[in-house]
């Protein structure tokens, strides 16, 4: 499942540590998936807690994902019978999204994994699209949708996988809070005739009307923390300890437009809050947005 996924679910193992109408309807609906996520998270490679806020229209975005995991005590079970440890793993993806409108964005991910005493090699591809509901401020939240296909190399896995989650933003003041709760469905494979895969991604940041703690007219400093984690199937849901579930302090470092360019770049480190949790993560996603 995705924190933006690196869905492993049977393809890796952890280590065993133990047992007024339409308007109204869709934020009751949005309230009642936000409870229903706020204890779960899946098992990944990427870390992304998505905002409301989509590409401009006619901009393309180009993203280089990282992930450095330096402590961990699980490993990566590969269909093919290949298997790694997770500790001193990297993970790369390459991200190209594009604004068809100011509220519709479509994309492409190609994932990589550089593995210890493994070689680097291609993992997945994954096809998106994100599509917000209202304009800004036209409801109490903010509401978007995002949907993602992967499409996973026959040696990794052989189960294709549909993705959903909820975009949900509220500002309070300074603050800015993004709550991301997860759907996820087996589409292919020996898999298939699973249920719902349920899991969240939540975060809060202090942007200070986009000036963070710190601004300049080149550059503006914002500061978050994020969480992450998986349930499963809810109708037999693993207990905390058997699931990844990490926090995340994150710096998100902006370079305002200049003329047809920005760039953005999220990083922090990932501390794991039960057992089967890789111990520390570090996550660092830059991207550059182009309007032509």
């Amino acid at each position: 499942m995705g924190f933006r996924s690196g869905v492993l679910r049977r393809t890796e193992t952890v280590p065993d540590h133990g047992t007024a109408g339409r308007r109204r309807r869709t934020i009751l609906g949005a309230g009642l998936l936000v409870g229903l996520f706020a204890g779960a998270a899946p098992a990944q490679f990427f870390f992304k807690v998505y905002p409301y806020k989509t590409a401009d229209a006619g901009a393309l975005e180009v993203s280089y994902w990282t992930t450095f995991i330096p402590s961990s005590d699980g490993e990566v079970a590969f269909a093919n019978g290949e298997r790694y440890s997770r500790d001193d793993l990297w993970a790369h993806s390459a991200e190209l999204e594009y604004g068809l409108s100011h509220k519709l964005t479509i994309g492409y991910y190609a994932d990589f994994l550089d593995p210890p005493g493994g070689d680097f090699d291609y993992l997945q591809s994954k096809l998106l699209a994100r599509y917000r509901l209202f304009e800004k401020h036209e409801l109490p939240v903010d509401l978007a949708l995002y949907g993602e296909y992967i499409i996973p190399s026959r040696d990794y896995s052989e189960s294709e996988v549909f993705e959903l989650r909820l975009i949900v933003e509220k500002d309070f003041g300074p603050w800015r809070v993004d709550l991301n709760p997860i759907l996820e469905k087996v589409t292919s494979g020996e898999d298939v005739e699973e249920g719902l895969e349920f899991g969240y991604a939540a975060g809060i940041y202090y942007e200070n009307l986009g000036d963070g703690i710190w601004s300049t007219d080149h550059l503006h400093l914002v500061p978050g923390l994020e969480l992450y984690g998986s349930v499963g199937e809810l109708a037999a849901a693993d207990g905390w300890e058997e699931r990844r579930h990490y926090l995340f302090p994150v710096i998100d470092v902006f370079v305002p437009r200049y003329s047809d360019w920005k760039l953005h770049w999220n990083f922090g480190p990932g501390f794991g809050l039960s057992d089967a949790a890789d111990d520390l993560v570090i996550k660092s996603i830059l991207t550059a947005e182009f309007v032509f």
